[in-house]
């Protein structure tokens, strides 16, 4: 336990101590080699480097990874296959691969649903969504047919509730 002094016991008052401090100059012998510093440096370095590598360790062991060539691909509506990324039961995150003609009808949706046109194009409702476009449509509207003439591939992040175009198109 570290042992305190009252006040009157100090021999010199500390703004006096404080001043004498501040006025002194440097130790020149304090300071490191530039050899030292560069020891040290390394050092600080070195730690950092495997801090980080623990680190991306951790978060790789803590990540989802679902590979291209993994998963898999089922049949959701007529041309359309989906292949599930992540489904925690309230949300889902799944890749939808509409062939030429690919169909799935209008329906209401049971949660927001967030799309991404990765390849291709496709009509939502009367829109044309193209390569990049992003689309959000909230719980309760109305969900306008999607085709694609051509193809296409999206990502898609909806409720969980529903799963397969039958289960969708009865719930509008």
């Amino acid at each position: 336990m570290p042992v305190t002094r009252k006040q009157t016991d100090a021999v010199l008052p500390d703004n006096l101590v404080a001043g004498l401090l501040c006025a002194m100059p440097p130790s020149r012998a304090a300071l490191p080699t530039a050899k030292r510093r560069a020891a040290m440096k390394r050092n600080l370095l070195s730690h950092i480097a495997a801090e980080s590598v623990e680190a991306a360790a951790i978060d790789a062991a803590e990540a989802k990874t679902v590979r291209s060539t993994a998963g898999r691909w089922i049949t959701f509506a007529p041309n359309v296959a989906m292949k599930v990324l992540n489904d925690d039961g309230d949300t889902r995150t799944w890749l939808a691969r509409f062939q030429p003609g690919g169909c799935i009808h209008a329906h209401m949706q049971t949660g927001d649903e967030e799309a991404y046109i990765l390849e291709g194009w496709c009509y939502v409702g009367r829109q044309i969504m193209r390569k990049g476009d992003y689309q959000l449509i909230p719980k309760g509207a109305r969900h306008g047919e999607i085709v694609s003439p051509e193809g296409c591939l999206v990502l898609v992040r909806s409720h969980s509730l529903s799963r397969n175009a039958a289960e969708l198109t009865a719930a509008g």
